[in-house]
């Protein structure tokens, strides 16, 4: 077994951090969950031996990083020094995160809509970092998390930087691991999220130096040759008379003789016995009918919205791995606040996770005042409003 997790798993920090459950890590430095003393909210502990590195300016980067505050930034609760028998490790507590971008990316891959998220989240977090002095070591799907609605790069490794540091290269990297889309496409969408043009203009290429110009004067005529006539322009007027004449010969040859009468056609035999038949009327030309103006069809009525389905928001105050411990919190809130009426609630959608929900279904409307009440009733440090499929 890791030496580390074999010490130190069980062990009650300073302020009461117990590290209830080694999660991953090595000899040098290792994750356990536990719960804040104040509310019971889960958190995440990292634990770094001192001897391992150097453990006062880790702390002092700790220290550091726990006075950010960015919504992309998963930030660090609390921070200190702790010994266990020979040993002094450094450790610092962070918010509990419910999922990582690499554990997403290996059930499904991400679409446009959900990685353009995590770009713009990533962009806003590393450029923060920057005007504070520090970068992320390590961009990856591993060190991006989700912290209840969030996407929070983390923080428990950040260094020093010059505010002018570069962050692009690895950002580029980073975007075309995750990116569905083509290749163009991810382009300028990075293009976009630095706030660089997508498309920009051609340089323009060098000024060339200007090419001789070549004479093309006619050679001078030889001694005793006689100078060549000028070329004269065809005169139009000659155009203009052909084509006249030839409308003048069209126009007799097609024109009807007036001298010729014309003949009129002869008049049909009649047959004996016959009854004489009478002269046909004459057929009228049927009168066109003018088009009458087509009515336009009357445009259909908008359709009405369909009303947003109702009761499907929930307020969320704990997050809990086991029913026994959700329950527990439940029942702390209701006897501390009646009027929220916790209670436990599993979403289908996440198996072997329960909730503390204030309430039961609601609109989003209802749903955002209660978080407000809940918040200025402090029921809770962490209440967060999500719609859930049930």
């Amino acid at each position: 077994m890791n030496q580390l997790r074999e010490r130190w798993e069980g062990v009650a920090l300073p302020a009461g951090y117990l590290l209830q459950q080694w999660l991953h890590g090595d000899d040098a430095a290792g994750f356990f969950e536990t719960s804040l003393p104040s509310d019971g909210r889960r958190a995440i502990v990292k634990l770094a031996k001192e001897s391992a590195g150097d453990g006062a300016a880790q702390l002092a980067l700790w220290q550091r990083t726990r006075l950010l505050r960015h919504p992309n930034l998963r930030q660090v609760l609390d921070c200190g020094r702790a010994e266990l028998g020979r040993e002094t490790a450094v450790y610092a507590v962070f918010e509990y995160a419910d999922d990582t971008l690499a554990a997403a990316l290996g059930r499904s891959p991400l679409s446009e809509t959900e990685a353009r998220e995590v770009l713009d989240a990533a962009v806003a977090a590393l450029r923060y970092l920057r005007a504070e002095g520090l970068a992320h070591p390590a961009l990856d799907p591993d060190h991006v998390v989700a912290v209840g609605e969030a996407i929070k790069l983390s923080t428990d490794a950040l260094r020093e930087a010059a505010t002018d540091a570069p962050y692009t290269d690895e950002l580029r990297a980073f975007w075309f691991k995750i990116s569905p889309s083509p290749l163009a496409r991810s382009a300028d969408i990075l293009a976009q999220a630095l706030g660089a043009d997508p498309h920009p203009a051609p340089t323009p290429a060098p000024p060339t130096a200007p090419t001789p110009a070549v004479d093309t004067a006619p050679p001078a005529p030889l001694p005793g040759a006689a100078a060549p006539a000028p070329a004269r322009p065809f005169p139009k007027w000659i155009l203009v008379g052909a084509a006249a004449v030839v409308l003048l010969i069209l126009g007799l040859h097609l024109r009807p003789s007036a001298e010729t009468p014309a003949q009129p056609a002869p008049a049909p035999v009649p047959v004996a016995g016959a009854p004489a038949s009478k002269a046909p009327a004459p057929i009228a030309a049927p009168e066109v009918a003018k088009p009458s103006p087509v009515a336009k069809p009357a445009s259909k009525p908008a359709a009405a919205p369909v009303p947003a389905r109702q009761g499907m928001w929930r307020v969320i105050a704990f997050t809990s791995r086991t029913r026994e411990d959700a329950a527990r919190k439940a029942g702390q809130v209701n006897q501390g606040h009646p009027d929220f009426a916790a209670t436990v609630f599993t979403p289908p959608e996440k198996k072997g996770l329960f909730l503390v929900a204030l309430r039961g279904r609601m609109s989003r409307e209802d749903a955002l005042r209660l978080q407000n009440k809940a918040r200025a009733e402090r029921v809770s440090r962490d209440v967060y409003v999500k719609k859930f499929l049930d």
